[in-house]
């Protein structure tokens, strides 16, 4: 069952329960407001009716005991008649019976025979305090005050009935007039709760939309509802919630990326490596080698399988692990240089790499800055380089290395998005030399390591110059050259 309808048919049972009590209550107290006025009326009137009979028996000299006639023309003498509010008669009706048998002898009856039966069955057992009590005959109901009225020595009983059916009149008037109220003020708290059960649902209703599209995956959809109350409450910690949720999933989102992204970086650092490790196997293999250039080339096979061995844990360590307090130590510019160009030398058939540096010590994480200047000089040859030069200078606390090409170069437009990652330019070329767009956004990620930034300066069909700098302890006046 929906909440609006639960809310709907508490909140109309309540106010139906309510007003049907509260209209019973005033009826039921107003009938017996009424009724107890009726009963002091009427037991007053009798108060005073005996009063004056006792008068008239003590002014007598004989008494009238049978005198029939006198409380005939006496009642009628009386103002029995009197007016509700409602303006409707009211008639009093009296009896009066001598103790002289038993049962006492009728005098004079206004009442129906059967109003008085059951008094005068009892009538003997009347005290000289007016006993009240509430009759119903037929359609009629009567206020009934019956007691003794003594005076010289004579004793006579006394009943008065007043018609109070007027009452029960209006209390029928008054039930069916509820009844019409009633319902029109039910029908109409019917369409205020309708009104306020759909205000109070509406941000149920927007909470829940809102859950739809999280689940949906818009993690960015928020709740706007404003007020200090419990519904308040609730859309500020639903927000928190569907914070907390787009965090996480942008977090599980950049897991998948950083194994994607290493998967993808280690398959493309896995090339230079390999290409060494296979083209120098290959010249043990076909040629005929000295025992120094058999032990060399099995150095720089060696060398690249620990590198590779070791560059698979730091490629993990920067791209899933996000780690960038790598150990920065001083290297030999001569060794590094000298340790790239034997690297390479399988993959330059048709290149000429050439070395131009000023010899220095430098900090930096080896097998990282390697990796770096190896994905420089394999775009220089994606590019169609014949010839690709590699310069270091010293400078201010600082050495600056560029690697320049004669390749094809790229517009100065494509610039500034080279380094991202899985962007290239020439898409169908890229696909032929089984490139992927990755080389240059990890050695842009690697230069960022150690304090610095990758830079290029190019013109199609000329040519382009990769820039990096890195700190430097300065060996003064050596230069390399190869």
């Amino acid at each position: 069952m929906r909440l609006f309808v639960k809310i709907f048919i508490c909140a109309t049972f309540v106010v139906s329960f309510a007003l049907l009590l509260s209209g019973y209550l005033f009826i039921t107290l107003s009938h017996l407001i009424a009724v107890e006025r009726e009963v002091e009326r009427t037991v007053n009137q009798f108060q005073q009716e005996r009063f004056a009979l006792q008068r008239d028996i003590r002014t007598s000299e004989t008494g009238f005991l049978m005198d029939r006639s006198f409380f005939r023309d006496r009642l009628a003498a009386a103002n029995r008649y009197g007016s509700t509010d409602f303006g409707m008669a009211v008639y009093a009706a009296y009896a009066f019976f001598a103790d002289v048998d038993v049962p006492p002898q009728m005098i004079h009856n206004e009442l129906q025979p059967e109003a008085i039966l059951s008094f005068v069955d009892n009538i003997t057992s009347y005290s000289y305090t007016p006993v009240m009590h509430i009759q119903t005959v037929g359609d009629a109901a009567y206020i009934v005050v019956y007691g003794m009225v003594t005076q010289n020595d004579f004793t006579y009983y006394m009943i008065i009935a007043n018609d109070i059916s007027y009452i029960m009149t209006v209390r029928e008037l008054m039930t069916r007039n509820f009844l019409f109220i009633y319902i029109f003020a039910l029908l109409l708290c019917m369409a205020v709760i309708a009104a306020f059960s759909g205000f109070l649902v509406k941000p149920v209703n927007k909470m829940n939309k809102s859950a739809a599209k999280i689940a949906k995956g818009q993690y960015s959809e928020r709740l706007y509802i404003s007020g200090g109350d419990e519904i308040g409450e609730l859309s500020t910690s639903f927000n928190l919630m569907a914070e907390a949720i787009e965090e996480k999933i942008h977090e599980l989102s950049e897991n998948v990326r950083q194994k994607e992204d290493f998967v993808a970086n280690f398959a493309h650092e896995l090339k230079t490596p390999l290409t060494s490790v296979i083209g120098y196997a290959d010249m043990i293999y076909q040629k005929n080698l000295s025992h120094d250039h058999i032990k060399q080339s099995a150095w720089y096979i060696r060398n690249e399988g620990l590198r590779l061995e070791s560059l698979s844990i730091k490629l993990m360590e920067l791209i899933v692990l996000n780690r960038h307090d790598f150990v920065l130590e001083d290297v030999n510019t001569t060794e590094l240089f000298d340790n790239i160009s034997g690297s390479l030398k399988p993959m330059l058939k048709n290149v000429s790499l050439r070395v131009n540096a000023q010899l220095a010590c430098i900090k930096v994480e080896y097998d990282l800055f390697k990796t770096l200047l190896f994905n420089l000089i394999d775009n220089a040859i994606k590019a169609g380089a014949q010839i690709i030069e590699i310069c270091g200078s010293i400078g201010e606390n600082s050495y600056n290395i560029s690697i320049s090409d004669n390749g094809r170069g790229m517009p100065m437009s494509e610039l500034s998005r080279i380094t991202e990652a899985f962007y290239t330019i020439d898409k169908s070329r890229s696909r032929k030399q089984h490139g992927a767009g990755i080389g240059l956004s990890l050695a842009a990620r690697i230069a960022e390591i150690h304090g610095s930034k990758l830079t290029f300066d190019s013109q199609e069909n000329i040519g382009t110059v990769a820039m990096v700098t890195v700190g430097v302890h300065n060996y003064k006046g050596s230069d390399i050259n190869g």
